[in-house]
């Protein structure tokens, strides 16, 4: 339980630090570098998802709080597709980016919240509450502090090119994240 709590504490400080202590950020930026200071960061970044990792699959106090029917899996996966979706639409693939990002403000960040709201439709476990909780707010936190210090989002000009290639983009990906969770052991209905 202490990997968990120490991996997403680590993880979301890290994504964090910028919002929350822009001079601290500018401070080790010109202290290493910026080069250097990225390459710090996303060390801190992937020892809290590695500890985040080991954490859940330690479940060494796993509680469940609820056992979902399996027909929840159907809306899950509908979500975990929107979650891809807005994963990818923000940026451009195969030099073409698709018309949906101008609607859409923080769409990574939207997509962390959607996957929490998916894992946690299926996933009641204490460990699960844990880590999909705390990930789906700290992506709301982030998203207010993004509107509240008014950050610019760069746009790419869609097109309908690009809408095709999203689509295709996130079949793929979707399929690559199914396999891997059946090599995991997960339950992935009804795709067994």
């Amino acid at each position: 339980m202490y990997l968990i709590i120490s991996g997403i504490l680590i993880f979301t400080f890290g994504h964090m630090f910028k919002r929350l202590v822009p001079t601290g950020r500018d401070f080790v930026d010109q202290k290493l570098g910026e080069k250097l200071s990225k390459i710090f960061m996303r060390l801190i970044l992937f020892i809290g998802f590695l500890l985040v990792t080991i954490g859940y699959h330690q479940k060494e106090y796993d509680i469940y709080f609820y056992i979902a029917p399996t027909w929840l899996t159907a809306i899950t996966h509908a979500l975990m597709l929107v979650s891809v979706a807005l994963l990818s639409v923000g940026h451009r693939i195969f030099g073409h980016a698709s018309r949906l990002q101008k609607h859409i403000k923080h769409p990574m960040l939207k997509a962390a919240v959607v996957w929490c709201v998916a894992h946690l439709l299926i996933n009641g476990t204490l460990m699960a509450f844990i880590l999909f909780g705390s990930i789906g707010v700290w992506a709301a936190i982030q998203i207010y502090l993004l509107q509240k210090n008014k950050v610019k989002i760069e746009r790419h000009q869609g097109s309908l090119i690009g809408d095709l290639i999203l689509l295709g983009f996130v079949s793929f990906i979707y399929i690559i994240i199914v396999m891997i969770h059946l090599y995991l052991g997960s339950n992935m209905y009804p795709f067994l």
